[in-house]
Order: C-alpha cells, then structure tokens, then sequence
C-alpha cells in the first residue's frame, strides 16, 4: 500500500554552509535537491515533511521523527555531523527503528564509500574494473599495474581529492601523489589503472525483476585544456566559474551505438547487483583500450535533484521528474510489502 505521508530526511547542520571532508557544500544545493524532491511528490498527491538531521544534540528529536511505521523515509542523507564516513549510520539507524526507506541499506552505502572494497567484490564477481591498488603508505611501487595511474582518497566521494594532478605518470610522481592523499585525507590512496578513454555513467531503478538501466549517459570533454587528462575531477563537478566545469558537458541520451548500449546496461545492471544496490543508483565506467566497460565507481546515494543527470537519463527513458521520485518511493515501499506471507527489505 502506497503512504500518504512521505518524510524526506537530509542533513542539515544550521548553518550556511557543511563540511564533508574537504568538501564545502553551499547549504541552499542542499535544501535545492529537497525543494525538489518535495516538490515531485506533492505533485504526485503525498504529503511531505522535512526533518533534518542536525547536530548530534538534535539526534534524540530526529529519531522520534523516524519511527512511524505507516510513513516512509526518502533518504537524502550523504553523512551526518559534517562526516561523509557517517552516511551508512544513518540507514542503519532507520533500520534499528523498522522505518521504511528509499534506497539502499547500511551495508551497501558502506562498502560502496570503500573503493577498494567495491573494486574487490565487482571484480571477483565478473565484473570489469580498471586494475587497482590500495596503498597504505606512500611508495612508487606499482605491481602488476601499469602506468599511466589515477591515484585518489580511498574512502571519499564527490570527487573529492581528484584533481589535475591525481593521475601520474612514473614512480616519483605516484610517490608523491600517494604521500599528498595519506596526509591530506587521513586514509590509505587508490591507485587505479588510468583509463583514457569514453565516460558513461548509467543510472539504474528498481529491485529484483523489474530493475532496468536507463539510457545511458556520456561525459564529453570539450576542448579540455592541453596537457590535461580528461577526468571529472572536483573542479569539474563543483567549482562552477572553473575552466574543467565548462568543458565537461553530459550528453544524454549517449550517441552510441544499441549494441555498446546493452553492454554498457548490462554491466550497470550487474554491478548494481553484486552490489545490493536498492531502488536506485548510478554506476560510472569508461571505455577501455580494448572497447570493453570498466566500472570506475557505484554510486547507491547519486544526486537526483531535478537538474541531475539522473533526472536526465529518467527523461530520456520518458519518465518525467515527478514519475521518477513516485517511481522510487513505489519501489522502495514494495520492498516491505508481505509476500508469500514474508516481509523483506532486500532487493
């Protein structure tokens, strides 16, 4: 049975600005996504409250917001206090209370912080990732690897730590680089195989037999200033008046062909799985040497305001923004819907 009520939960510590690790996030991008996610549902007949989560003080008043059972929980909580790392606590926290909530479960926004746990399970279950390497302190020491190599914070999101100098070229530069990412983060680096090639990023819905991927999205590099690799570095992503940010323009639907397409589908659809993605997330891959997709990253919290890629793809696929966000409460609801006289929260 669809709720009446939806609550939409975010973090929000009073101020005009929050802290995710080295990330300052314009409060107002925020409470952006929220308006807009309130917006769609109110359209579609719900009636919405926000309850954000604040400081820690305030965190006795957000559980009891929390626990009613006939509601459900829109989850737009990426961390809590200020801390990326916190973002999984949060799930488990609606968990502990039996709330109904959209997207996936502790577990999996866990793992999916950890790109070297990520890389472990996509790539010991069939799934093609870019050769990888979690150092723990600095070294030019590849292994197996081979430059050219991305070197990146291992537990962060948002691009964050990514920047022009992020892929290296030699041993003295990964030493480097490595040694920059252990200080400046407090966590080990990893190194990856660095991957020149097209950029796609395919959003998928759904649990079980109805999950499908969207059409894909692709990342165009324009006139990406000499000498630089063509990476969504946090430039790119976030610093507006940036030179990065206006040279990396999506394209969606992808111009591609319906063969590369499926495959790119195909490895979306398995990776989300491997994964326990739920309702919803974005996966991130590139084209290799060989033509083949290799998963970068999995994305089980993307950004679905309504301006987002995601939005973007949904439309393509002919889903409006409002059909989208009903779309994901109405999956996430039916995850707790009995059948065969069982109650389950998994895909």
């Amino acid at each position: 049975m669809t709720p009446a009520r939806v609550k939409i939960i975010f973090n929000d510590d009073g101020s005009d600005t929050y802290t995710l690790g080295e990330k300052t996030v314009d409060l107002d991008n925020i409470l952006t996504t929220v308006s807009d996610v309130e917006g769609a549902l109110r359209s579609k007949g719900y009636e919405t409250a926000r309850v954000p989560l604040r400081r820690r003080e305030d965190l006795e008043r957000f559980t009891k917001e929390i626990r009613d059972p006939e509601e459900v929980i829109f989850n737009l909580c990426e961390g809590a206090f200020n801390r990326s790392s916190l973002e999984m606590h949060v799930a488990a926290l609606l968990e502990l209370h039996g709330a109904r909530f959209t997207g996936s479960g502790p577990l999996t926004l866990g793992l999916a912080l950890d790109k070297g746990l990520t890389k472990d399970i996509l790539s010991r279950r069939g799934v093609p990732t870019p050769g990888y390497a979690v150092m723990t302190e600095a070294s030019g020491k590849t292994g197996e690897i081979e430059f050219p190599l991305i070197v990146k914070p291992l537990r962060e999101d948002a691009s964050i730590g990514i920047d022009s100098g992020a892929v290296v070229e030699s041993p003295s530069e990964l030493k480097e680089r490595v040694e920059h990412i252990i200080s400046t983060y407090a966590q080990p680096a990893i190194v990856e195989e660095y991957v020149d090639g097209r950029e796609f990023n395919i959003a998928v819905m759904g649990n079980g037999k109805s999950r499908r991927a969207l059409p894909p999205s692709e990342i165009l590099f324009v006139d990406f200033p000499e000498g630089k690799p063509k990476i969504c570095c946090y430039e790119a992503k976030w610093v507006e008046e940036s030179p990065f940010y206006r040279k990396t323009v999506p394209s969606c639907p992808a111009e591609i062909p319906e063969k590369l397409k499926g495959e790119l589908q195909a490895v979306a659809l398995k990776a989300y799985g491997m994964m326990g993605c739920r309702d919803y997330a974005r996966v991130d891959m590139r084209l290799g040497k060989d033509g083949k997709a290799k998963v970068l990253e999995v994305n089980p919290n993307p950004d679905i305001s309504s301006d987002a890629g995601f939005a973007r793809a949904a439309k393509a696929a002919g889903l409006d923004y409002p059909d989208l966000i009903a779309a994901i409460v109405d999956a996430a609801v039916s995850r707790y819907t009995p059948q065969a006289g069982t109650v389950s929260a998994r895909t």
